[in-house]
């Protein structure tokens, strides 16, 4: 059975990114039917990058007004026409094998399928959960599994259930646990097969080292929202470790400390910086 792939991309500001990230679906061994790209209003120009988006054949879209990258998704899903989307943020890269792997698994009955990475510039640099479907084990304990770069899922179930457009971050794992759910078909491949660009400059973690304590709320809101299904002691955990993630980069150190004792309690607090500890001993990555 030949699967038809859309690949959504999502970009903001980052042409050059963008570039690399498209080179990499032309080394794929299978070829997506077609390939989305949703600009979120960026203000730099794409000239440099746009001479590639037509030798593709790939569809450029400029939003006239920032939307965010849920959005910008979902945009991009009800434009597809394959039978599965596969997401791509534009600073990530798939290896070659990418969509042959996805392939495999939707050939065998998949829904939705992810996988593990490498780290981009440290390729050594694994980060690949052992499971071969998702699990709720893993869920709890965080995104254990990988960002949008590493999902794809059937078109017909990202249009019913599309992403959670209220959410400031966590979008991958909020959705993630939405399908396990729906109790659907689906699959972790458990190999690296794609490239994750770790501390960007404008990333995620860069925008939270300048965050205050008080405008934590937003970066809760997918714990929030699954908190029956993470449990008291998940919850606490997944709150204390949003709130003291970057803790050395972050001004304020003390009142962080202070806000996830209030939000989390003392016994979640502590756990972090044992665990901190424990990372460092053991060089073990943490979640996504």
């Amino acid at each position: 059975m030949s699967i038809k792939f859309s690949v959504v991309i999502t970009t903001f500001n980052r042409p050059e990114y963008l570039k690399e990230a498209l080179l990499g679906i032309k080394a794929q061994t299978i070829q997506p039917a077609e390939i989305i790209i949703i600009d979120d209003n960026s203000t730099c120009s794409y000239d440099e990058v746009l001479p590639l988006v037509d030798e593709m054949a790939a569809s450029y879209r400029r939003q006239p007004v920032s939307c965010g990258a849920n959005k910008a998704r979902n945009i991009g899903v009800s434009l597809a026409q394959g039978d599965v989307v596969a997401f791509l943020d534009d600073d990530d890269i798939w290896l070659p094998n990418y969509l042959e792997k996805h392939s495999a698994m939707y050939s065998s009955g998949s829904q939705a399928v992810v996988c593990g990475f490498k780290q981009m510039g440290k390729e050594t640099v694994e980060v690949i959960n052992s499971d071969t479907e998702v699990t709720k084990s893993s869920l709890v304990r965080g995104n254990t599994y990988c960002g949008m770069s590493g999902f794809s899922a059937q078109r017909t179930l990202l249009k019913d259930h599309p992403f959670d457009e209220s959410l400031n971050n966590g979008q991958d794992w909020d959705i993630y646990v939405r399908f396990f759910e729906l109790k659907i078909n689906f699959k972790n491949i458990p190999e690296a097969i794609f490239l994750y660009r770790f501390q960007n400059e404008d990333g995620i973690g860069a925008k939270v080292r300048k965050m205050k304590p008080s405008e934590i709320d937003k970066r809760l809101g997918s714990a929030i929202k699954h908190q029956d299904f993470l449990g008291n002691y998940w919850f606490n955990k997944r709150v204390s470790e949003q709130l003291l993630f970057s803790l050395k980069h972050k001004n304020e150190k003390l009142a962080w400390i202070k806000k996830s004792i209030q939000m989390a309690g003392v016994v979640a607090t502590t756990m972090f910086f044992v665990n901190l500890l424990k990372r460092k001993v053991f060089k073990k990555p943490m979640s996504i």
